[in-house]
């Protein structure tokens, strides 16, 4: 085997399987996606095995030349995760045809490669026809759930039908290069800038988080890598004669072969080390809770920073707005003194009272409250919540409402800002008592349960119509809501808006879907029961921001 041959193999082997332990032990990826990058590792590696010095390697590698047909049944299992099919029967069918290959290979040397001429075995070519025909299969799934997707799901599918089709080819003419003879590592390079193309669609694949958080995991496996491999280098070039025949026939090709090496095997030392330093010390903090802490501390800054333009923009506009409405309230009370119409003043009144409370709201999304954490206990504060929705409601609150509030353990607390902690119930518990006003049967359902030790669920749900299909997808943006503007149950679509906010504040989730209970409406929301330090750290960045705003406030 040449040494650029040589070279050529060890990245693709290292990418590939570095790309099926950050996809299973990060979850960070299809299963098949996985299962197609190991199917890679382990073709490649049998390669570098049967075209080395060693003997034994040589034959091993030889009579597991045949594995390659897992590349295809990984590549179909890929597909057909990425396009949500139901049945697995081919791919299941694929994998038996594999092991088939595999075995018959294995027991048989020389069925595709001579193991003395190293020239094409009899089942070569029949077995060359076969794989071009099986990748069909994926390559057609994937280009009919092109047709039918759009958006980032069809970028996705565009992406794995581009690296399979490279990958293909590059593997294709790598193996009749090598039945003729020619170890030319060009197909590799194909094979390895298929590889790239996946670890761009793992990526593509994550939340805007997670993507930075990938991004980095890369990084610093490369680095500690090449660390790792700089010192294992120096240290044999300082313990052994410097004649000995590795290091002076390959000299930087060894330190490279240390670092591809490191590299491949980074995501599994990475998660080891983690797994047992969390057995012995008992601590949650390791490198990859920092580094997803760091990315998640950078996201809620940037969110800080266009959270602070605009409460400045809705300062200006509350600043613009109250002043009128002052002066109107001025010129009802000279109205009123002069005998104008009592109901037409209150009307006026009612009117003036909505804009107010709608420009309070604006305040309160565009320029929210920085944290103030504390131990908060969420029974009292779920009944405290209860107490003031129904009071704030008054004469607008449905009658025989039944609260069904099971938390338990009821001793059950969480590190929170509790005005607004509260600030959430009351908006849901509103939002849930204003959906029951025309249900026959009214009941809230508050419960609460540990997921874990680090998370707590909170479930809000409702006997009401549930959510309207149509604003799903945007409930929790600014300014929709499923109720009329005009009325008694007037909404200013800002109230779902807030608590969302809030909630990520908090560095929770908030969701909402249609209850399996009551078949109304559910609020699920996922709170840290402790917050982090990076997160206090970018509160109180948010504190300042928030001081600098007010600062700037119109007078």
């Amino acid at each position: 085997m040449t040494p650029l041959y040589a070279y050529s193999l060890l990245p693709v082997v290292a990418i590939s399987l570095l790309l099926f332990f950050t996809v299973t032990l990060r979850q960070r990826g299809p299963r098949g996606l996985g299962a197609y990058c190991l199917a890679i590792a382990v073709w490649s590696s049998n390669l570098l095995m049967a075209y080395s010095a060693s003997e034994a390697l040589s034959e091993f590698g030889l009579r597991m030349s045949a594995v390659g047909a897992f590349v295809v049944a990984g590549y179909l299992h890929a597909a057909y995760d990425l396009t949500d099919q139901k049945r697995y029967g081919l791919v299941w069918f694929a994998y038996s045809i594999a092991v088939v290959i595999t075995i018959s290979g294995f027991a048989v040397p020389g069925l595709l490669y001579d193991p003395t001429s190293l020239a094409a075995g009899p089942m070569f070519w029949p077995s060359m026809v076969l794989a071009m025909t099986a990748s069909m299969v994926p390559l057609w799934h994937l280009a009919r759930a092109y047709r039918r997707s759009d958006g980032e799901r069809r970028g996705h599918l565009k992406v794995l039908f581009g690296a399979g089709f490279i990958g293909y080819v590059g593997a294709w003419s790598n193996a009749t290069m090598l039945a003729h003879g020619m170890m030319l590592p060009y197909g590799l390079f194909l094979v390895l800038g298929s590889l790239l193309l996946l670890a761009s669609l793992v990526q593509s694949m994550q939340g805007s988080a997670d993507k930075r958080l990938f991004e980095r995991s890369l990084l610093y496996s490369a680095l500690a890598a090449l660390l790792s491999a700089g010192f294992l280098f120096g240290a044999l070039v300082f313990l052994s004669d410097t004649a000995e025949p590795f290091l002076r026939e390959y000299g930087i090709g060894a330190l490279f072969l240390f670092c591809m090496a490191a590299l491949a095997f980074e995501p599994v030392r990475q998660h080891f080390q983690e797994m047992i330093g969390r057995r012995i010390s008992g601590q949650k903090a390791h490198v990859s809770d920092l580094a997803e802490a760091l990315a998640d501390q950078e996201e809620r800054a940037h969110q800080a920073e266009r959270l602070a333009e605009l409460g400045t923009f809705t300062s200006a506009i509350a600043h613009e707005v109250r002043n009128p409405l002052g002066v109107i309230s001025a010129y009802l009370s000279i109205l009123q003194r002069q005998g104008a119409d009592e109901e037409t003043l209150q009307e006026m009144r009612d009117q003036i009272s909505r804009a107010s409370e709608f420009l309070d709201e604006l305040l309160n999304y565009g320029r929210p409250r920085p944290l103030e954490l504390r131990m908060v206990r969420l029974a009292d504060t779920v009944e405290l919540a209860i107490s003031s929705a129904t009071s704030g409601l008054g004469e607008e609150l449905p009658p025989d409402v039944v609260w069904n509030c099971t938390i338990e353990p009821e001793d059950l607390t969480i590190e929170a800002d509790q005005a607004q902690i509260l600030q959430i119930f009351v908006i849901l518990f509103e939002n849930a008592l204003f959906a029951l006003e025309d249900s026959e049967t009214k009941t809230i359902h508050i419960d609460a349960e540990k997921l874990d030790a680090r998370t707590i669920r909170i479930g809000i749900e409702d006997s009401g119509p549930g959510i309207d299909e149509a604003l799903a997808a945007r409930l929790f943006d600014p300014f929709v809501t499923g109720r009329k503007r005009e009325g008694k149950s007037h909404g200013t679509g800002l109230g779902l808006a807030i608590a969302s906010g809030i909630v990520e504040r908090h560095n929770g989730t908030i969701c909402a879907d249609r209850s399996p209970k009551l078949n109304g409406a559910r609020f699920l929301i996922e709170l840290p029961i402790h917050q982090n330090i990076l997160g206090a750290a970018t509160a109180a960045r948010e504190d300042a921001q928030q001081k600098r705003v007010s600062q700037e406030e119109p007078a």
